[in-house]
């Protein structure tokens, strides 16, 4: 059997690896639960330059710089009253420290460049399958689809996101072998803040264009608020995260209604988030349907693989949105990973030609996931830590 890769979950770690798999001569297929792996997600995704590096490397980088939103300077402000605390041109420098620029994109605009680039867009993605079981064997894998469909291969690789079906799976296997049911119970997923992802009409507010402003405390209780944002003359994409007012929970985020949108903006309706414009006036002329409200979790595992299931991104290491560095962790674990696999199918051992090559057992991708997992950690849990430590920061009244 041809050593082949079921990616669990179409995102944008989950396209990344699929390019990092066609070009390490890979065999793979993507199994997408939505109808499409594209959508509208006003999101805004910082990519940083050793990100847009790794983008470089599979052919994206022309394309990228095309829709990318400008940005120069970042002022921090007071939320009460906008009065500006500090201000920065860390992102002109970047190109010239790191030889790549920063480059802010909407999820939805990166996506579609990762979907188009694939070459195996159209045989190797399955939309519409919603994985119900994992079973391990000896010499694979066997993924159930809700449809019946049964999908066969050598890994699966959990890349679909804080809510990985392909993470509970993994934990009741791994519950079951070491005899813990405690495991199961485990819910390592926990919101403290909930907030805005959306995007707006520019032409009337007037925000300064290529600004990156964070609006620090403002907001009612319970503590204060973050709003941060960045305009061109046409539109500005904001996000916004405030505490839970009913505390941590590790329930999973309710679909929030238009009217608790409503309720949740108006709370915020007086807090600056650039000098002369409120948060009211932003919200006056939003754009609905790129802009989503969520509560937004944090979660660092112990263990990112049993058997032959691995875990990448923010299956295994979610922060909130407020250092902007989710995406750059969770594309370079990816990266890890491909080069882990690559090295182990590629190696001495098994370079005796397509014919009799030897496929690895379970216990050499244990060890080629375990390097995985060892590397990652060291570089990702500093990072985690420091958003941790910066969203309640952030958020302080009187800050």
């Amino acid at each position: 059997m041809t050593f082949k890769v079921i990616i669990v979950g179409g995102g944008p770690v989950g396209l990344y690896m699929a390019h990092a798999f066609e070009r390490a001569n890979i065999d793979y297929v993507i199994l997408e639960q939505q109808d499409t792996v594209l959508n509208i997600s006003g999101q805004l995704l910082f990519t940083w330059p050793q990100t847009v590096r790794l983008f470089d490397q599979i052919g994206l980088l022309a394309d990228l710089e095309k829709v990318a939103l400008g940005i120069h300077h970042k002022k921090r402000l007071f939320g009460d009253n906008g009065q500006v605390t500090t201000t920065s041109n860390f992102w002109d420098a970047m190109q010239d420290n790191h030889g790549y620029p920063f480059l802010p994109l909407l999820r939805s605009e990166l996506v579609k460049i990762l979907y188009a680039h694939l070459k195996g867009r159209e045989s190797n993605i399955r939309v519409n399958s919603r994985v119900t079981d994992i079973r391990p064997h000896a010499t694979g894998v066997h993924v159930h689809l809700a449809d019946g469909s049964l999908i066969t291969g050598s890994i699966v690789v959990g890349a679909d996101g804080v809510h990985s079906r392909t993470r509970q799976i993994m934990d009741s296997l791994a519950a079951q072998h070491a005899l813990n049911p405690a495991r199961l119970a485990n819910k390592p997923m926990v919101s403290t803040f909930y907030g805005i992802f959306g995007r707006a009409s520019n032409r009337d507010l007037g925000i300064e264009p290529e600004v990156f402003f964070e609006s620090r405390g403002g907001g009612g209780e319970p503590g204060g608020a973050v709003v941060q944002c960045l305009a061109t003359k046409e539109i500005v994409q904001f996000v916004t995260l405030k505490p839970l007012p009913g505390g941590p929970t590790a329930e999973r985020s309710p679909r929030y209604s238009e009217e608790e949108m409503d309720a949740y903006a108006a709370s915020l309706a007086d807090v600056a988030v650039c000098p002369g414009v409120k948060f009211g006036d932003v919200w006056a002329k939003v754009e609905r349907k790129s802009t989503r409200m969520l509560n937004q979790e944090e979660g660092f595992l112990d263990s990112w693989f049993f058997d032959r299931i691995v875990l990448v991104g923010d299956a295994v290491h979610k922060s909130t949105s407020v250092n902007g560095l989710g995406m750059t962790c969770g594309l370079h674990s990816g990266a890890v990973l491909a080069n882990e696999l690559h090295s182990l199918l590629f190696s001495e051992h098994h370079e005796k030609g397509e014919e009799d090559k030897k496929e690895p057992s379970t216990e050499e991708l244990e060890g080629a996931f375990k390097r995985y997992q060892e590397d990652r950690k060291t570089e990702v849990k500093p990072i985690w830590n420091g958003g941790h430590a910066m969203i309640r920061e952030v958020v302080k009244k009187g800050w």
